[in-house]
């Protein structure tokens, strides 16, 4: 969660920068965010009181629960290269994980076409593409977000495919330390098994 929001910050930052404008100032899209949110919980807390305190920490908890998760099954497993000048290559289709259910795109506004928002992070929600080259889920997000809570029925469902999409190349993906050093391991026993 801090990460997140120190990434916010420094993109944020960035594009100010771009536009020759210092952080605070009106553009500021975070600023903006933070004022609705502030206001929101004055509102509850002016309309209901303290009362109203443990549901405001409890929506709160659950929302960023629900964001995390939802970045976590985005982007299982995939890396963006490190270019030779210690940046990161531009963001593209094959960086996120996609998903063309209707239901879930419907709720969610297109949410899991996030490959396009990547590569095309102005674009507006109803015009996100589907694209079939890009990493498919097997599921909607809503059938995801369980098995994201349980790890090993998580690695179940998704190491095979982050192995597959980058071709058996294990020193592609990006997994955690220890789950990724058990994945070497089967992936490797595997390769022996079938060589």
């Amino acid at each position: 969660v801090i990460g997140s929001f120190k990434s916010a910050i420094e993109i944020e930052k960035n594009r100010l920068e771009r536009k020759k404008l210092p952080f605070f100032c009106k553009e500021n899209e975070l600023i903006h965010g933070w004022a609705m949110s502030a206001v929101y919980h004055a509102a509850m807390f002016s309309k209901f009181g303290v009362r109203s305190v443990p549901f405001q920490v409890t929506q709160a908890a659950y929302a960023i629960t629900l964001f995390e998760s939802v970045n976590y099954i985005e982007h299982y497993g995939l890396k963006r290269e490190k270019k030779a000048n210690g940046q990161y290559e531009r963001t593209l289709p094959e960086h996120s994980w996609n998903n063309n259910n209707v239901v879930t795109n419907l709720f969610l506004y297109q949410l899991q076409r996030h490959s396009d928002h990547h590569a095309n992070p102005t674009r507006s929600f109803q015009t996100l593409r589907h694209f079939e080259d890009a990493p498919q889920l097997p599921a909607g997000y809503g059938a995801m977000i369980l098995p994201a809570f349980i790890p090993s029925w998580w690695s179940k469902i998704m190491d095979d495919r982050v192995v597959e999409h980058y071709k058996g190349d294990l020193q592609r993906i990006n997994i955690h330390p220890e789950a990724k050093e058990q994945i070497l391991e089967k992936y490797a026993t595997e390769q022996i098994g079938t060589a």
